[in-house]
């Protein structure tokens, strides 16, 4: 099985590169959507962000290796399961595997706390929906950490889960390889890292852009002048068309 591994050729993986993040609402189409996907908060950042790695069984030369991650903010640790989203102290996820976590590492400061990201996020990652392969504890982290600082998962945690998901869909080689133990899960057929994370940046963009329509009618309006602070209603009904056709 290791010598199958390791023989797949590159060509297969080369379609694995992340989607591109576009912040262009008009491009997508269908779809609802909700402003709890956008990120928010003001002021300094006050929350650190941190990222708990493990490696996950033994090292196969030739291959990538396999990891578990989580992300932890203010100490408290977030972690994609079958269950959901799993929040618990210490890093707790990574007791299973021999002095996990491996590494804890600083990622950077928020203004976003630990439970507007889970408010965000928690019903594109509801309880059932996990998938060893194509929707698990990486696929987490990495829109928790692009909705906490903009930043993404590096690839080398995810390489080898999309290699053999590739392989996967084309052969049905892990299904074979685990006598059966791994099947996929219809739940998390629609599931798409790069929509989520298009969404977050559009839905951010268009919340941005309306307060700083707001604070530039603040300014032009004299002290006091109540009705003239509201955005324009043409305007406003614009974005609300511009946000219904951001895809789930």
């Amino acid at each position: 099985a290791q010598a199958i591994l390791a023989q797949a050729s590159l060509s297969q993986v080369v379609g694995l590169r992340r989607p591109a993040v576009r912040s262009v609402v008009a491009s997508w189409h269908m779809g609802n959507c909700s402003n709890s996907d956008a990120p928010t908060g003001n002021g300094a950042p006050q929350h650190e962000v941190k990222l708990a790695i493990s490696p996950i069984g033994v090292k196969i030369p030739s291959l990538p290796e396999a990891y578990h991650t989580s992300v932890v903010v203010d100490d408290k640790e977030y972690c994609f399961t079958s269950n959901g989203v799993v929040c618990s102290r210490s890093c707790k996820s990574h007791a299973r595997f021999q002095n996990g976590p491996a590494k804890v590492i600083h990622m950077g400061m928020s203004h976003i706390s630990g439970e507007e990201m889970l408010a965000g996020l928690k019903r594109h990652f509801a309880p059932g929906t996990y998938d060893m392969l194509r929707k698990n504890c990486n696929s987490f982290v990495d829109c928790a950490l692009f909705y906490l600082l903009r930043r993404r998962l590096d690839g080398q945690y995810r390489i080898l889960e999309q290699m053999l998901e590739c392989i996967d869909d084309t052969i049905g080689f892990v299904r074979i390889l685990s006598m059966g133990e791994y099947m996929p899960n219809p739940k998390a057929n629609d599931f798409n890292v790069g929509k989520i994370l298009a969404r977050i940046e559009a839905v951010s963009s268009v919340s941005v852009g309306l307060a700083d329509k707001n604070d530039g009618r603040k300014c032009k309006d004299s002290p006091g002048s109540a009705g003239k602070d509201a955005p324009d209603t043409a305007w406003v009904k614009q974005v609300a068309a511009q946000i219904a056709m951001i895809p789930l």
